[in-house]
């Protein structure tokens, strides 16, 4: 399978670091291609210009601004997305990925005035993650991460697409051993993808 790794974290040192590390070991090892972008290391520009506002419903020009990023995406027969939770959502970088990448002929398609999936190559998504608040308290404010990650990708995606969350919370509280049993499920989550 044609797997796209969608990364978002600055530090080389992170434990999100070390989980994509581990995203990109097991898809390998267990015979996937993968095509990993970083988006930090690859310099990506989350801002959505107004030039790129006006034309996003030009479905003749709205991918000129991001296509190779376009085609990375529809190359892809799965997506597993690693990245931390910050305040409650995705790094601004990764938000902006969405917001640039996601375009009508993209991710949906209009035909009638009705919406439809524009990602059906999509048949595996995953992702990997981290909160820095306890469980209870992002069910609490609804989770928007984890309704992002399963509720909205899986909309663009094919209708039959396998969706996995893998999530770790609570981190500025956790033992090492807690740590330990979270990187051994993201390893057999992506032995098994």
């Amino acid at each position: 399978m044609h797997v796209h790794v969608i990364y978002a974290h600055p530090l080389k040192d992170s434990l999100a670091a070390q989980l994509h590390e581990i995203v990109l070991d097991e898809l390998t090892k267990a015979g996937h291609t993968v095509d990993d972008l970083d988006l930090y290391a690859e310099g990506f520009d989350p801002v959505l210009s107004a030039e790129e506002r006006r034309d996003y419903h030009d479905t003749s020009i709205n991918q000129k601004y991001i296509r190779p990023y376009v085609e990375r995406l529809q190359r892809a027969e799965g997506v597993v997305l690693c990245h931390p939770v910050w305040n409650f959502g995705w790094p601004a970088i990764l938000k902006g990925y969405f917001d640039r990448v996601f375009l009508p002929d993209v991710s949906f398609k209009m035909k009638d005035g009705m919406l439809y999936p524009g990602l059906t190559n999509i048949r595996r998504l995953a992702t990997v993650t981290t909160y820095g608040s306890p469980r209870w308290r992002a069910w609490v404010l609804g989770d928007p991460p984890r309704k992002n990650g399963t509720r909205f990708l899986r909309a663009v995606c094919h209708p039959n697409v396998k969706v996995t969350y893998h999530a770790l919370y609570n981190i500025n509280n956790v033992t090492p051993e807690m740590v330990d049993n979270y990187l051994k499920k993201v390893r057999k989550a992506m032995s098994q993808f």
